[in-house]
């Protein structure tokens, strides 16, 4: 195991210690010795909607509802709401409870305007449930469930899919005080005379814009928007490195600032720049951000360190020096849509650090996707994937 000097709050010039493991032969889904922690503390149903419950780190559970009447538990903790009313979910193991305030609402009723005697009346169908954001966590059959993809299906050249157009631009930056460089992913059909949502793509340490640009990234969002899986966006991919260009030391003090010093180009010169010169919507409910690696780190912190300025948060394969303080919504007049964060089960590069984020995000009360791709590595095939799961739950 190895040490190594990083900025973890931005801004400011100190160095702290945090620990890669680099031994690791793989990393269980298990996580021994974590906390044992409820899933949700608190919990709203309509009438006929079912929740599931889940204790982490917690084996023997059982389950029990206050009042039946209103929501039942089964012993796999799977909620299900009876009628209008409050009660109360307990989950007992080795003697100790952890309770959760589950609040049933009456079936909302669809009002429909009657139709001439011998037409049916219109059959409003239900929206198809992929996910259940911070319920679906970390096993297996969960993964194969909701998040298991063909990627051919995505980076290969479709067939009549339009292509984007991917930009090479520089920049002018005041804060790192010189010429940068990123990427602009523009849609086949692109207008100036629309505006589009726009994702900022960051990538990992030591790398550029080059590391997601040769994810065969422009099949990849060509061929989501020709499926209707997202609408047509705009995706930016800078280059997060120093000003004199990557240090060949990796982890070294200048690459790791340029990390410290993003929040302020972003805002200051990156995003400005690519509002004045692209048809990009100003509302934060079409923007995004997401990022791999020391990238995962840096969409985390952007997405909460920025309040209310981005409505779709992914993070893959995170690595650590994030200041988890962050991790939060307090005082927030919305919360993100959509905020995931995924790692491959034998990541032995960021360890269980994507795990601690996905733990301070649900002991915060944010919700969130979380899933463990499995056998999985520090690798493109579980960046891509995170990339299409969560791009699939975005942009739409």
């Amino acid at each position: 195991m190895s040490r190594y000097v990083v900025k973890v709050k931005r801004g400011i010039a100190v160095l702290l210690v945090f620990v890669l493991s680099i031994a690791m032969s793989g990393v269980q889904s298990s996580y021994a010795g974590q906390k044992v922690k409820l899933s949700r503390t608190k919990l709203t149903l309509k009438v006929g909607e079912k929740k599931t419950l889940k204790l982490y780190h917690a084996k023997n559970v059982t389950w029990k509802s206050k009042d039946s009447k209103i929501a039942t538990v089964s012993k796999k903790g799977v909620v299900t709401a009876k009628k209008k009313g409050t009660t109360k979910i307990t989950a007992t193991v080795k003697k100790k409870k952890y309770s959760c305030k589950v609040i049933v609402l009456a079936k909302e009723t669809v009002n429909q305007t009657p139709k001439p005697t011998g037409e049916p009346a219109l059959k409003v169908p239900e929206p198809q449930v992929i996910w259940e954001a911070g319920e679906k966590s970390g096993t297996e059959e969960d993964f194969n469930r909701y998040f298991q993809i063909d990627m051919k299906d995505y980076t290969k050249a479709g067939e009549g899919t339009g292509l984007g157009t991917i930009e090479d631009i520089h920049y002018t930056s005041k804060v790192v005080g010189g010429e940068r460089e990123a990427y602009v992913y523009l849609p086949a059909g692109y207008s100036a005379e629309k505006e589009y949502p726009v994702l900022y793509m960051i990538h990992g340490i030591g790398c550029t814009r080059d590391q997601w640009y040769s994810m065969s990234l422009n099949n990849i969002l060509s061929n989501m928007i020709a499926s209707g899986e997202v609408v047509p966006f705009i995706a930016v991919l800078p280059s997060v490195i120093p000003k004199d260009g990557v240090n060949k030391n990796t982890l070294s003090a200048e690459n790791i600032k340029a990390y410290t010093d993003f929040e302020q180009e972003f805002l200051q010169d990156l995003e400005p720049y690519i509002k004045a010169h692209y048809s990009i919507s100003a509302k934060a409910e079409d923007t995004g951000v997401c990022g791999l690696s020391m990238g995962g780190m840096e969409a985390l912190s952007l997405g909460f360190s920025i309040r209310e300025h981005f409505n779709y948060i992914g993070s893959f394969s995170a690595a650590p020096s994030l200041d988890q303080s962050v991790l939060n919504v307090n005082g927030w007049s919305f919360a993100p849509k959509v905020v995931l964060v995924c790692t491959g089960t034998n990541d032995s590069t960021v360890g269980e650090n994507p795990y601690n984020y996905h733990m301070t995000l649900l002991q915060n009360g944010v919700e969130h996707i979380w899933y463990l791709y499995p056998k999985g590595t520090h690798s493109d095939p579980v960046w891509k994937n995170g990339l299409v799961n969560f791009l699939k739950r975005s942009f739409r």
